[in-house]
């Protein structure tokens, strides 16, 4: 499996929390990007599998989009603890959330996936693909499509994802972290993309900056989309994106709270066929929502979110399907 490593030279974090607000406050009604000390993110109401953000922060694009259209590969089949391995995250201590595909070959369909792994070492060897050696807490979500059409998103025991994944690794440590809030959305980009864009329009296509984290839908609604189970052998492949999009993916919108787990570049300039932003979501406590983030819904109560991001020092780029 091709690895390739490409550094990050970030600028410090109370300058991308400055780059960062000044494009949300052209979004936003009220907006704040600060750098504050994480606070413990095993908490509610994000209940993610490590404290904090902090210690050798990496990014992974593995696999990509071309894995699913226009014909699904069923030979894309990946371990997280063995793409943490590809990722030199240390065996010791770790942890990765992000967001992509449901291992098929696990729970025998199609679905969409929140990992949300960490784990420590139990021995003074540790190998991150011998279970024997770590201790894992996998609080990672699967989200799909019940029978009749109604989400469902529940943990998965399951170490493995498959066709497209994209992650944000560090020790889990806590530390400094942007802080980004927006609420009262007056813009036409939704949170993601409002962050992403700004950077780039500060940094340019040339000196990329890529961001990890988690964010809450505090209030408010938003529109998600889950992937079903594959189509029928006679339906594929797919005609043309339109048809997956609109024929396939079954789409939902869902009231806050949702926590949501992303990994986001302002550039490509390598060519790595990075997936610009991919954001998964779950509900901690109910386990009736979740899936695909694509924007909050301008109806009714106004939309308030709350982040905790930072950016990675180095990206990784992990089977890039060929075009």
């Amino acid at each position: 499996m091709n690895v390739t490593k490409h550094p990050r030279d970030n600028p410090s974090l109370e300058e991308l929390a400055d780059v960062i607000q000044r494009s949300l406050e052209a979004n936003f009604a009220h907006a704040t990007a600060s750098v504050v000390q994480c606070p413990d993110l095993r908490q509610p109401p994000f209940n993610l599998a490590a404290p904090g953000l902090s210690g050798n922060p990496c990014i992974a694009d593995i696999g990509g989009q071309p894995n699913l259209f226009p014909t699904p590969n069923f030979k894309a089949k990946y371990s997280l603890l063995a793409m943490a391995k590809d990722m030199q995250m240390s065996p010791a201590e770790g942890f990765l959330l992000g967001a992509g595909a449901a291992p098929f070959q696990d729970i025998g369909h199609n679905a969409e996936l929140a990992p949300n792994i960490s784990w420590k070492s139990k021995t003074e060897s540790p190998d991150l693909e011998d279970s024997s050696s770590i201790t894992i807490n996998n609080m990672t979500r699967v989200i799909e499509v019940k029978q009749g059409g109604s989400p469902s998103c529940a943990t998965l025991p399951s170490t493995n994802c498959a066709l497209m994944m994209n992650l944000y690794g560090s020790n889990g440590h806590t530390g400094p972290v942007l802080r980004v809030t927006g609420r009262g959305r007056i813009g036409e980009l939704n949170f993601t993309n409002c962050i992403r864009l700004g950077l780039n329009s500060v940094y340019g296509d040339s000196h990329p900056i890529s961001l990890g984290g988690a964010f809450l839908l505090k209030s408010g609604k938003a529109k998600f989309h889950v992937m079903p189970d594959f189509p029928a052998p006679d339906r594929l492949p797919f005609r043309d994106r339109a048809q997956l999009e609109k024929e396939w993916l079954t789409y939902h919108v869902f009231d806050a709270p949702v926590v949501c787990l992303t990994v986001m570049h302002s550039a490509d300039p390598e060519g790595l066929g990075l997936r610009m932003e991919h954001t998964h979501c779950f509900d901690a406590e109910e386990g009736k929502k979740g899936g695909h983030y694509h924007y909050d819904v301008m109806d009714g109560e106004e939309v308030e979110y709350e982040a905790y991001l930072h950016p990675a020092g180095v990206l990784y780029r992990i089977d890039q399907p060929v075009p």
